[in-house]
């Protein structure tokens, strides 16, 4: 059974905001309001009840908890999140928060309109590349515990990838080139990895996970 047709796009670019919202309209999916940050994008979907919301990857006050929220808060909202193609952290993350979608950010306008109609019409929107990754996730198990600055730490496979290429004296982009990562997508797992250890940059994460 179809959604009500309509849309929440939460973008921090106005432009890539308007390009898709003109594109959506185009489809007839009635696009009911526009964000710029995460305390907005679940503040709209409270109130109004989209059918779906666009979430950008890279969304201020984060991606993972608007999805967690505007799942909880909104629940008759389905989530769909526009993140790098090559982070399977997040897309898993992401499914796990509650999104219906995982889309990379470089989906043309179009594309990305007809994986929103297929969304409401009761599909998901996860690329095949994508679907590997979560079955390698299920996969996988439980995540690995290590211990890091005298506490245990939950560390996904690629978090502890990282950390160890990173204790192994690698730059940001030997990592990336090492995985087969972007840099950006590296400097994200680096910040993840300061924030659950304690560490705050990378002077000081290199520091602790050579003294673990």
């Amino acid at each position: 059974m179809s959604l009500t047709r309509t849309a929440l796009i939460a973008d921090p670019q106005p432009m890539f905001r308007a390009g898709l919202a003109a594109a959506l309209r185009r489809a007839g999916i009635e696009v009911v309001a526009e964000a710029s940050n995460t305390a907005e994008a679940v503040t709209a979907a409270m109130r109004l009840s989209p059918g779906v919301c666009v979430l950008d990857g890279t969304l201020p006050g984060g991606t993972i908890a608007a999805t967690k929220r505007i799942s909880a808060l909104a629940p008759e909202t389905l989530v769909v999140v526009l993140g790098p193609a090559d982070d399977d952290e997040m897309l898993v993350a992401s499914v796990r928060a509650g999104a219906s979608g995982y889309l990379p950010r470089s989906t043309s306008v179009p594309g990305l309109a007809r994986a929103l109609e297929a969304v409401l019409d009761g599909s998901a929107a996860i690329t095949r590349t994508g679907v590997t990754a979560l079955v390698r996730e299920l996969r996988a198990g439980p995540r690995q515990r290590s211990v890091i600055n005298g506490a245990g730490v939950s560390l996904t496979e690629r978090e502890a990838r990282v950390a160890e290429l990173l204790r192994d004296g690698l730059g940001t982009r030997e990592i990336a080139a090492e995985l087969g990562l972007s840099p950006v997508t590296v400097r994200r797992h680096l910040g993840t990895l300061g924030r659950k250890v304690g560490a705050e940059g990378r002077d000081a994460l290199l520091r602790t996970l050579r003294a673990s």
